[in-house]
């Protein structure tokens, strides 16, 4: 029998995903779940709402794409954006690897903020809860260089950094206190870093 951290990093897949998202459908076409019913007949008429939901919001059909670099722009302003104009990189792919590890890292932290958790916008003075406060959270965090282990290249994320990560940290960084509670914060810093060390390969620093 295997452990439960394997039976859980198991689950940490495409396949596995698939495989329980057709066995929830199968439950579902055979209207056995509590909770959800699926009628297949309705599919036409969700696609014509969504289709005209669409045109009323984009009449030219230019929609912007939904990402976490969405969450990164408040105010009108794109704060990463103003981040990498102000940094000096050796080249683009340096950037580009900046980049792809603050997308990975903000979105492990978004595992769910709960209702009573806002993040005090030192930019704006705004207090922004939910997913959009999780990312300028992690966004300044990153900026910070909390999540590099080289002072000379704080712009990045690395195994190193990510090791010595606490829920101390994650708390100060994410203005965590009673009257401020973060739903999950031991398992934002314990299970999503063991996860992203086993998972996503980040660099060590000595790269």
């Amino acid at each position: 029998m295997r452990s439960a951290p394997a039976a859980a990093l198991s689950l940490l897949s495409a396949a596995a995903v698939r495989e329980r998202a057709h066995r929830l459908l199968a439950l579902g076409l055979d209207r056995r779940l509590d909770h959800f019913r699926i009628d297949t007949g309705k599919l036409d008429d969700a696609a014509d709402l969504v289709i005209e939901i669409t045109r009323t919001a984009y009449p030219t059909l230019d929609v912007p794409f939904h990402s976490r670099w969405r969450h990164f722009v408040a105010d009108g302003e794109d704060r990463w954006g103003r981040i990498h104009r102000a940094h000096d990189w050796r080249d683009a792919g340096e950037r580009a690897k900046a980049e792809f590890d603050l997308a990975i890292v903000s979105v492990l932290l978004d595992a769910g903020a709960g209702p009573d958790w806002t993040y005090l916008d030192p930019a704006s003075g705004a207090c922004v809860g939910r997913s959009e406060g999780l990312a300028l959270a992690s966004l300044d965090m990153f900026a910070a260089g909390a999540f590099s282990s080289d002072p000379r290249r704080p712009l990045r994320v690395d195994a190193t950094a990510l090791q010595q990560m606490s829920s101390e940290t994650l708390c100060r960084h994410f203005q965590v206190d009673a009257s401020n509670p973060l739903l999950g914060i031991e398992a934002k810093a314990h299970e999503l870093w063991l996860r992203s060390l086993r998972e996503l390969s980040l660099r060590e620093p000595a790269e």
